[in-house]
């Protein structure tokens, strides 16, 4: 199997984490307890995967290099090297780097703000401790901080960002959009990230209707 179709499988677990906290199809405290636990595991094998292939994947397409520009980058988790096909690859990826840092603080809050946010809420609502509010409105305001985060990051930050300087620090890991391509995953933002807002939005109409007597 080639190292884009492995990246592809190892990436599978994020949209189920995302379907099973905001679909919920085992039940709310099942889902929520295997979404956990998903995302608790997911690092141990995907980051090692990505690292290995780090220096013969191109960050930006993932696809398979021989040689290429290289790009220092800090994590929250430790310096990394990665690899990119061509200067206009690491050209965008500079681009995501200098964005992601220079908003670091927002997407922080966006991203696991409303993921924190949303577990406490979640689990109260399975557990019917958050009466009148329920576990969709958890939903709704879980996609709206992330879509409101995501968005400008996936529509921006390869054209828009300020090049980073290398090392670039960074302030997320960066195996996930290894395993796909950066590129893949901020078209990911883009999507799901218009569809999660409308969703939100469309949630918050119909709450505001059922209140009006």
């Amino acid at each position: 199997m080639s190292d884009r179709a492995l990246g592809l499988l190892l990436f599978l677990p994020v949209p189920i984490v995302l379907w099973l906290f905001t679909r919920a199809p085992l039940g709310p405290l099942a889902s929520l307890g295997l979404g956990i636990a998903l995302v608790a595991t997911h690092r141990l094998y995907a980051r090692p995967f990505a690292l290995a292939r780090a220096p013969r994947r191109c960050l930006w397409c993932g696809r398979a290099v021989d040689a290429g520009p290289e790009l220092s980058v800090v994590e929250p988790l430790g310096a990394t090297r990665w690899r990119a096909c061509g200067g206009d690859h690491a050209s965008r990826l500079r681009r995501v780097f200098g964005f992601a840092d220079a908003h670091s603080a927002f997407l922080k809050i966006g991203i696991l703000g409303s993921l924190a946010l949303f577990l406490v809420l979640a689990l109260g609502a399975a557990l019917g401790r958050l009466w009148p509010a329920a576990g969709a409105d958890a939903v709704a305001l879980f996609r709206f901080g992330v879509a409101v985060a995501v968005l400008p990051l996936g529509w921006l930050s390869a054209t828009r960002g300020p090049l980073a300087a290398q090392p670039a620090p960074v302030p997320f890991p960066l195996h996930i959009q290894a395993l796909i391509g950066t590129w893949a995953v901020l078209w990911l933002f883009r999507l799901v990230g218009l569809a999660w807002l409308v969703l939100a939005m469309l949630h918050v109409a119909a709450r505001s209707s059922a209140s009006v007597p």
